[in-house]
């Protein structure tokens, strides 16, 4: 079956999925209160992420993909949810994050040394792409854009998965676009990222050499350059790394250029990291 059978599949199952999230989030009352450094004007639900899930979990199933990646994808999305009703302490949210972490890799046969800096790997990246969900539609269009590489690799399982993602963010898009009527929240950005680092880490675990590091690092191609700016801007101004604020990347962009050119700008870097990345992957 080809890569378009199951974006289809998932956006079908995804749009009325991601209609009932908006339906119940506001139903009962799971919303993002517009406070601190938050800057949409009315509360909006945050249960995109659990359309998402729940598309992922229902087409998992009938595809067969892989239970311990589903798994540590459900462990993954409770974490964020938790922290979405209560808020988690930064530090106890990232030890939270391990165990999802743990379980997603463990299908994939590692060493017990490899499988540790994979986990680590995976703590800072998959918190790269959390702090990127800051602005309508760029979280789901920098994920969307950032997937496509994979629709190169040989790994069908892995191109299957990333299919029902890539349709389940379509549907997701169509709901968050400015003025968005639906956010991820941590839920949906948490989810987001553990897939974008346990699926080319399915593939560089079959393809253990340079260029498939290589691969892997460019399709982070945005979330590391936003990580990089923010963690140099905080050091210079003495801050600490792990505070919340509006000083991203893309929150300096918007302040100067408008909410449109700063997507144009960011999906411009993911993109440009995407194609870089499938040449990696054609070429070996």
């Amino acid at each position: 079956m080809s890569a378009a059978f199951f974006v289809a599949i998932g956006f079908l199952l995804g749009l009325p999925l991601t209609w009932a999230a908006l339906y119940l989030g506001r139903r009962i009352g799971l919303l993002d209160i517009p406070k601190g450094i938050k800057v949409h004007r009315l509360p909006v639900p945050y249960t995109g992420g659990a359309a998402i899930a729940a598309t992922l979990a229902i087409s998992g199933i009938i595809f067969d993909l892989p239970p311990t990646i589903l798994l540590g994808s459900f462990l993954i999305w409770v974490v964020g949810l938790v922290d979405d009703i209560r808020g988690l302490p930064p530090r106890l949210k990232l030890l939270l994050e391990v165990l999802p972490l743990i379980v997603g890799v463990s299908a994939l046969g590692l060493e017990p040394l490899v499988l540790l800096a994979a986990v680590l790997a995976g703590v800072f990246l998959v918190n790269c792409f959390n702090v990127i969900d800051g602005l309508d539609g760029l979280a789901g269009g920098v994920a969307l854009i950032s997937l496509l590489a994979l629709f190169f690799v040989t790994d069908r399982a892995v191109a299957a998965s990333t299919g029902l993602l890539v349709g389940a963010i379509m549907a997701f898009l169509l709901f968050n676009l400015h003025p968005a009527r639906l956010f991820l929240g941590d839920e949906g950005s948490l989810l987001l990222g553990y897939f974008m680092w346990i699926l080319p880490l399915a593939i560089l675990a079959k393809q253990p050499e340079a260029r498939g590091v290589v691969f892997g690092a460019l399709l982070w191609g945005f979330p590391l350059v936003n990580a990089v700016f923010v963690v140099v801007k905080r050091l210079i101004e003495r801050r600490p790394l792990l505070i919340g604020d509006r000083g991203h990347l893309y929150d300096v962009l918007n302040q100067r250029l408008g909410l449109r050119s700063t997507l144009l700008v960011c999906w411009s870097v993911a993109g440009f990291s995407t194609v870089a990345a499938a040449a990696v992957i054609r070429g070996s």
